[in-house]
């Protein structure tokens, strides 16, 4: 059910061009959406994706299918949905498929092109924590340990409840005291 009461309208495949009022909604909706789905409301946000089908520019809906996918940790799935709304606007970007494709490079153990990867889904997602978190994570095993601190910071700023990224801070914290120890 939409949130206005109303029925959600069907997709008819028009794609209009944003405007400045239609790109806040645009960002409302996303950010919704995404919240819903990054909290585990699956459901909730498959539902918000149908409302939001007759309103969302078309790169923007593909974008929140693929974090559905990306939420059911469908990982090919959301990777599709991602460069499908990469192809449909070629000045759009994904947060979420640097992420993945960050992750895989640093599998891989090409590291410069996972921190960069990362680093671009920080810059066009600023709110997707889980850049921050590995992003931190790949700077600690460089022992680049200063800037693990502040992606562990900026997570914790963005996601104060997860334990885990204050169990991140504190062993960065311990390695940066360990260092300091052994410079005397």
């Amino acid at each position: 059910r939409c949130e206005s009461g109303s029925r959600c309208q069907p997709f008819n495949g028009v794609k209009t061009p944003p405007d400045d009022q239609s790109l806040m909604i645009k960002n409302d909706e996303y950010v919704k959406i995404t919240g819903l789905l990054s909290a585990g409301q699956i459901q909730e946000g498959a539902e918000a994706i149908e409302c939001a089908k007759g309103t969302l520019p078309l790169p923007v809906l593909l974008e929140c299918m693929g974090n559905l996918h990306f939420y059911k940790r469908e990982l090919q799935q959301a990777i599709n949905k991602y460069e499908e709304a990469m192809h449909a606007d070629a000045n759009y970007d994904s947060a979420r498929y640097h992420y993945l494709v960050a992750v895989q490079k640093e599998r891989e153990g090409d590291l410069v092109e996972a921190f960069k990867r990362y680093q671009s889904a920080i810059e066009i997602e600023p709110t997707f924590v889980d850049a921050y978190v590995e992003l931190g994570g790949l700077l600690a095993k460089i022992e680049d340990f200063e800037g693990a601190l502040t992606c562990y910071t900026d997570a914790l700023k963005l996601d104060p409840k997860d334990l885990r990224n204050f169990a991140n801070k504190a062993e960065v914290l311990r390695e940066i005291g360990r260092a300091s120890c052994r410079e005397r």
